[in-house]
């Protein structure tokens, strides 16, 4: 048996994640929001539960499942500490849940047994659907498990319910045509790694903002959704996902143009990896003295200066102009990757703010 499983430290997840119109509303008008099980397992007031999920922003709420064997013959459905997430449509009845998948596997034996405990999942959870994530790589296993999941998913009397994949934009753009055919939506990241470098004689790094997709080399976040609309993958079922996490990392020298290294220390919430959630990077911000700058001149992609310490963010005007992209090419909606990355708890101001800023701006409204 062949399965694709995907590591599940924080560090190792965002890494992996990087390796890899009109002025109104848009037709179809998604908001999802990501909610992550290794928030919930923090300690003190940064401890993240179902109830600090901000529906009201949402329209689908996507929740990770790092702690289930989906491949055990012998699966039961059991009382987790997270249940709770099915009665958030006490909440809001219009909430739409999906359940995060990331085996793959490419025999029929084990794609027969993983299904079928997906299905007792999602019955048991009383979900909406399912969000895949692919890398790439074998691409007919993929898209076999996307046909047999969905045709499953009528059988055992759910035909309503969504196959949604969650995918970074070159992959996309590779296998457009199919992959679009195939599922509901496809979640759309639009990111690359944001490592500072020292160009020329400019005593101030900075790092890339464009994307590879396929043959198309450096290209806007705009012109990378444009490639992947143009290889007939619609508009209306494209979800552009927005990571919130900041990048950090240890400068080296200026004049001897040192490479700079990751910095794994720097924040509590994700110590051991070289990520920092804003809930915690805005408290620094706040705390000390910072060179606030930006890698491009649209102020797109904001970066901070601190002696030898560099770090890549969103802020909410980075992350509204992402929103604004997705309303002018009417993509079916925008997603957040994750709410346990923003700031929360309001300890730099309003809750939510990144948040609050992406569905202002792809909604076209004012939020206060």
């Amino acid at each position: 048996m062949a399965v694709i499983r995907i590591v599940t430290t924080f560090s190792s997840r965002l890494t992996f994640l990087l390796l890899i119109g009109s002025v109104g509303l848009v037709n179809a008008e998604r908001f999802v929001c990501y909610f992550s099980s290794f928030a919930t397992q923090r300690s003190g007031e940064y401890k993240f539960e179902t109830a600090d999920i901000p529906v009201s922003l949402c329209t689908h709420v996507v929740y990770d499942h790092f702690e289930i064997n989906f491949f055990s013959k012998n699966f039961r459905p059991s009382k987790l500490p997270w249940q709770k997430f099915s009665e958030l449509k006490r909440i809001k009845p219009d909430l739409k849940l999906l359940l995060s998948v990331l085996e793959v596997a490419d025999d029929s034996t084990s794609r027969k047994t993983l299904i079928g405990n997906i299905i007792q999942y999602v019955e048991w959870m009383k979900v909406d659907g399912v969000e895949l994530f692919w890398s790439g790589g074998n691409g007919q296993m993929y898209f076999t498990m996307v046909q047999e999941l969905q045709s499953s998913f009528v059988a055992a009397g759910h035909p309503t319910w969504e196959v949604d994949v969650l995918v970074p934009i070159d992959k996309a753009v590779v296998d457009h045509a199919r992959l679009c055919r195939l599922v509901d939506f496809v979640h759309v990241l639009g990111i690359g790694e944001r490592k500072p470098r020292y160009h020329d004689n400019s005593s101030t790094p900075t790092a890339k903002t464009t994307l590879d997709v396929g043959k198309h080399k450096n290209v806007t976040l705009e012109r990378a959704l444009e490639h992947l609309i143009d290889a007939n993958c619609p508009a209306n079922k494209i979800v552009l996902v927005v990571i919130l996490f900041a990048q950090t990392y240890t400068l080296g020298n200026v004049n001897t143009r040192d490479r700079p290294k990751e910095l794994t220390t720097f924040c509590n919430l994700t110590r051991g990896s070289p990520y920092c959630a804003y809930v915690e990077i805005c408290q620094k911000f706040n705390e000390s003295e910072w060179t606030l700058g930006s890698d491009d001149t649209e102020r797109f992609a904001p970066h901070a200066i601190q002696g030898n310490t560099w770090v890549a963010y969103e802020n909410e005007a980075s992350i509204g102009q992402k929103g604004e992209i997705a309303r002018r090419k009417n993509l079916a909606g925008v997603y957040v990757f994750s709410l346990d990355l923003d700031d929360y708890r309001g300890k730099c101001g309003k809750l939510y703010p990144l948040t609050t800023a992406l569905s202002s701006s792809f909604r076209g409204t004012t939020i206060d």
